[in-house]
């Protein structure tokens, strides 16, 4: 196991140690990371929804709606990918 740490920056600002993970590995730390982030923007946002690929027709993720309006097209029943970047906050897909 091994302590990893959370770094935040803001425009023009500097990296600031905000915290640490501990975790087996790399991977295992960003897990952890998305779902500590994913359960505080939950806690903090109402609109927050999970939406797939195969039923939305956007990368598979969670989504705040909270950040604006979303166009949903009623003839396909789904949203639009280019415009659901926007709203997007983690991300199932593996880079």
């Amino acid at each position: 196991m091994k302590n990893y740490t959370i770094f935040k920056k803001r425009n023009g600002q500097s990296f600031k140690a905000i915290g640490e993970i501990y975790a087996l590995n790399f991977i295992e730390a960003k897990k952890q990371f998305a779902k500590q982030m994913t359960d505080d923007n939950w806690n903090k946002s109402n609109n927050v929804v999970w939406l797939t690929k195969e039923n939305d027709g956007v990368q598979t993720g969670w989504y705040d709606f909270n950040s604006g309006c979303l166009s949903y097209n009623e003839n396909t029943e789904k949203y639009d990918p280019n415009e659901a970047k926007n709203f997007l906050m983690v991300t199932e897909k593996r880079y």
